[in-house]
């Protein structure tokens, strides 16, 4: 019985190309995308003329929510009800359990992602000329080999979710404490909290869903060499992205390392810190080709690797 169908849908053995898990990534971005538009706007008709929630504008006829008799107390209380929509509206909080087992709303697309990876790099074993199960996708998730890297990708994920959630209304603090010093009406204090709000949404949200994309995917492509034995993959080859690798990357394609390696390596280079494994930084795109039927390198890490070699060695 063939199963070739499990990963026709994606080009998976692209040895130039980056990795498979750019629809997931599309797909996860949109999400987080949808659910930050709805935060703020929450944040807009809370603050901003619809409900002035500050008392912003003069002579208001009554105080809304965030009456304090002081800025700072008006500061606080707003941050609390921030910090709960964000739980409730980006994080959706679930017991450790229910992110172990997948049942958060992150967990599909790190499915998704494990699954892509698998295909890709069962692709690119296919193309060498190693003979290896092509698990079909619906099974590859209940497979034991892939279970432990589901659940800690599916618990990554959900805990630096939860950390967006709980430091980020602390930075727009001091948006609040400049606006009611210099008495901004309801929707200059609107404007400059959403912008805020789009800033950490750009800089945190989003690159926390394509980096969680991009390392299930490696993690599966690890996990998956190892599943076809030391004497098929006796190692790993870097392929960075033509067109879309920074210097680092560039410097590391086509560089031999072991699967021990690029799972725990990781190396100092021109001031920055990154790993051995893709993503070796946040928005990563790199992929891991499989070495086969050679022998693994053998010459230290240190002469391999630009930069100094901080572990793996």
């Amino acid at each position: 019985m063939s199963h070739s169908h499990s990963h026709s849908h994606a080009p998976t053995a692209n040895r130039r190309g980056r990795a498979t898990s750019t629809v997931v990534e599309d797909q996860f971005l949109q999400e987080v995308r949808r659910r930050w538009e709805r935060i703020r706007g929450l944040v807009r008709a809370t603050v901003g003329y619809q409900n002035d929630a500050f008392d912003l504008r003069a002579n208001a006829e009554e105080r809304e929510a965030f009456d304090f008799p002081t800025d700072r107390g008006q500061a606080k209380s707003f941050l609390r009800w921030l910090r709960s929509v964000l739980q409730d509206e980006l994080l959706e909080p679930v017991p450790a359990r229910d992110v172990r087992e997948g049942r958060h709303w992150t967990a599909a697309y790190i499915r998704a992602a494990v699954t892509r990876g698998v295909n890709q790099s069962t692709g690119l074993l296919f193309q060498q000329g190693a003979s290896v199960e092509n698990i079909p996708d619906d099974e590859i998730v209940t497979r034991p080999i892939f279970q432990q890297t589901l659940e800690q990708a599916y618990t990554r994920a959900y805990q630096n979710l939860r950390d967006i959630t709980e430091t980020e209304a602390d930075d727009i603090r001091e948006t609040i404490t400049k606006g009611l010093a210099e008495g901004w009406n309801p929707r200059k204090m609107a404007d400059r909290l959403t912008a805020d709000l789009r800033s950490i949404q750009h800089s945190r949200a989003e690159t926390l869903a394509r980096t969680e994309t991009i390392e299930a995917h490696s993690d599966a492509t690890l996990r998956n060499y190892e599943r076809a034995g030391v004497n098929t993959v006796s190692h790993g080859e870097w392929q960075a992205t033509p067109g879309l690798s920074c210097p680092f990357c560039r410097r590391l394609s086509g560089v031999e390392l072991t699967l021990e390696e690029m799972a725990s390596g990781a190396v100092e280079w021109r001031g920055s810190t990154y790993r051995l494994k893709p993503p070796a930084h946040p928005n990563g795109t790199c992929v891991i080709l499989p070495g086969v039927g050679g022998s693994p390198p053998s010459s230290p890490l240190s002469e391999r690797v630009p930069g100094t070699v901080l572990s793996g060695a």
